[in-house]
């Protein structure tokens, strides 16, 4: 495992005792895996087989895997994949299959799978920007997904309005523009000491999409969340309730719209796997 993999599973291992709690907690986190989840439900018929990529500790593959759905799960924190195995021998799913596994080496899995084995994959939440080889990601989709087969991920997003607007006002612009940097950024990561930061590289919709064509294509584009702060602005819609609900009408009527679906603290871009005469 190259060094870049080594510090990013160092990070996750040293998180996953207390990963859920610190997102649970969070008024905005819990909102997104919500919203993260409908997205992934409604993308994929009934009883899919889908690849996770980045699965931390397996919410979403156990929330996929009671309702009907195949999962072989991927991560490449060991840590976090003990902790999710864990969580599944608790509840008596057996139904997913977990894989220590950065994404850069899916093509471990072509290997021991036929060309189109998976309906779907997904990758939720960021887990692709700690990725240096998106396009090794991509021919190993290319080989796994079947033509026709959605690929959605939530991205962490270069333009993020909330965090422009509120560096600014207060100013601290460096805050503010702070994903605009070239090369790998420095990220906090949920932890029970707070201080755990992980390499992270902030896409456009555009730029990410790019990584991936031309086998694959992309069908829509969502903020998530764009008119609801950031997850680390959690603390305003605690203190402020009712303005948690008024933001809640506006991000669903605008965040699927230009140019706001591009303005969110993370965007949730769906593609499928266009077949090899299309590429």
């Amino acid at each position: 495992m190259s060094r870049h993999y080594q510090q990013i599973s160092q990070a996750f291992d040293q998180a996953a005792r207390t990963y859920d709690d610190s997102y649970q907690s969070n008024r905005i986190m819990a909102w997104m895996r919500i919203q993260s989840l409908a997205a992934l439900q409604a993308a994929f018929p009934p009883g899919s087989r889908l690849l996770e990529i980045g699965c931390g500790t397996g919410e979403e593959a156990l929330a996929l895997s009671q309702a009907g759905y195949r999962v072989i799960a991927t991560d490449v924190s060991p840590q976090m994949i003990q902790t999710a195995s864990a969580k599944a021998q608790a509840s008596g799913d057996q139904a997913v299959t977990w894989h220590v596994l950065p994404a850069g080496q899916l093509a471990d899995l072509v290997q021991d799978f036929e060309p189109g084995s998976f309906d779907g994959a997904y990758s939720s939440y960021g887990a692709l920007n700690c990725e240096p080889r998106l396009q090794s990601v991509a021919a190993a989709l290319a080989h796994l997904l079947s033509p026709g087969a959605p690929w959605i991920c939530s991205v962490m997003n270069r333009w993020c309005l909330w965090e422009i607007v509120w560096g600014l006002v207060h100013l601290r612009p460096g805050e503010a523009f702070r994903r605009l940097g070239q090369g790998w950024i420095p990220a906090g990561l949920a932890s029970e000491s707070g201080r755990l930061m992980v390499p992270t590289r902030y896409y456009s919709p555009r730029a990410f999409a790019r990584a991936f064509a031309p086998q694959f294509q992309v069908q829509s584009i969502r903020g998530m969340p764009v008119w609801l702060p950031p997850p680390y602005l959690d603390h305003l819609v605690t203190r402020h309730p009712a303005l948690f609900s008024r933001l809640q009408a506006l991000e669903f009527r605008l965040r699927d719209r230009f140019p706001f679906h591009s303005l969110g603290d993370h965007f949730l871009i769906k593609m499928v796997r266009v077949s090899e005469q299309a590429a």
